[in-house]
């Protein structure tokens, strides 16, 4: 049964939420770093690192309110909409799947497994499509996989040394991967909606909206692995203050 939050408990998450919406604006608008025809960014981190430390509904709430308003003021007010719902979905599902398999005190093992063994895949498929196609999704192709191979590698590597590693470090890791799987759909559908109202077949909306989220899977990387490390080494410091 939980126990009713304090006072002290309520200022500090309102603090905490002021504090990493203002960090995901701040690292958007200093850390925005074009690549090609694409952007990385490291928003999505804070708002995994927020969730993992603070909370899933005010980690997802910072970044919703942070990275919301930075599209609204740098020219991206179309998609503030979609920014301000997926962000929130980002935080609120690393926080529930991380809290879920931190109270069964079990170690994630076929989840943290799961996961390598799909992002593995991915990148050989990655691999075969950079080798066997023409396009200028190739060199996309060869960025995104390396990214996905070692993201999965981490997460066999995590698995298979389960006795090795923290329980709440592996779960923190499926948090994150769930919650970044969470905003590649969101992407993916709101793009498959954007092109398919632009006057393109459902079938040619969803072909365009997979092959242009290289910039999507890179910040999903930067933000599972960063996020994770940041949370392994911050979780001590945080603790303290929220008096857990």
């Amino acid at each position: 049964m939980k126990t009713k939050k304090t006072t002290h408990q309520k200022l500090l998450d309102i603090t905490f939420i002021g504090v990493f919406a203002a960090l995901s604006y701040i690292v958007l608008s200093v850390l925005f770093i074009p690549f090609a025809d694409m952007y990385i960014h490291f928003g999505n981190m804070v708002v995994v690192l927020a969730a993992l430390l603070v909370g899933g509904w005010q980690g997802g709430l910072a970044g919703s309110i942070g990275m919301g308003f930075y599209d609204i003021f740098n020219g991206h007010a179309a998609s503030s909409p979609k920014t301000f719902l997926l962000k929130f979905l980002i935080g609120l599902t690393v926080g529930l799947v991380f809290n879920f398999l931190v109270s069964r005190k079990k170690f994630p093992f076929a989840a943290l497994l799961t996961s390598g063994i799909v992002s593995v895949a991915i990148s050989v498929s990655l691999v075969i499509y950079v080798f066997s196609a023409n396009g200028s999704y190739k060199g996309k192709g060869a960025v995104l996989a390396p990214i996905f191979l070692l993201i999965g590698v981490l997460c066999i590597v995590f698995a298979l040394l389960k006795n090795k590693f923290s329980q709440k470090t592996a779960s923190a890791i499926v948090g994150a991967v769930c919650g970044m799987g969470v905003n590649i759909i969101g992407e993916t559908l709101w793009k498959v909606v954007s092109y398919s109202l632009a006057g393109s077949t459902v079938s040619a909306a969803f072909t365009s909206a997979v092959l242009t989220q290289a910039s999507t899977l890179i910040n999903a990387g930067i933000a599972i692995i960063g996020g994770v490390a940041l949370y392994a080494a911050l979780e001590k410091p945080f603790n303290k203050i929220l008096n857990k």
